[in-house]
């Protein structure tokens, strides 16, 4: 359930403890995203495109995956719950619209199963949201399927 934004632990104002968070779990995805916010941003973050910046996070997730590099992959869903059980609106839509659904499209056009392969990893909240993101954009018979 999302908060307004004066009780919410995430808001949007505070992006990067959103941002901090998610990486917080891996070294690696760390240097890779403060590597992407250099090359991308030059140091001036002031002109900083969020949707882009997450969407950079789920190439990393996606490419680590596929090489089956996914300690982490576990910890970062605790964490994305976490911000998801106290976060605004506009934060909800960023690790919704944001995180999962370029996961989905990368993943999807790289031959991953997103309908039920990251359910090892979706926890609760986590888990409606996808999935209602995927009824969204293709009805709900893939929920029939096995």
């Amino acid at each position: 359930m999302t908060k307004p934004i004066q009780n919410a632990g995430f808001n949007i104002i505070e992006e990067d403890k959103v941002f901090a968070l998610i990486i917080s779990v891996d070294d690696e995805l760390k240097e890779d995203f403060d590597n992407y916010l250099f090359d991308e941003y030059n140091d001036d973050l002031s002109s900083r495109l969020v949707y882009i910046d997450i969407a950079q996070i789920a190439l990393f997730i996606v490419n680590k995956i596929q090489l089956k590099q996914d300690d982490f992959v576990k910890d970062l869903f605790i964490k994305v719950e976490q911000i998801l059980s106290d976060c605004d609106e506009k934060v909800d839509e960023l690790i919704v619209v944001g995180l999962f659904e370029s996961i989905q499209n990368i993943g999807g056009g790289r031959k991953i199963d997103y309908y039920r392969g990251f359910d090892k990893w979706l926890l609760p909240i986590s888990k409606m949201k996808w999935d209602n993101l995927i009824d969204m954009w293709e009805g709900t018979n893939w929920r029939e399927r096995t």
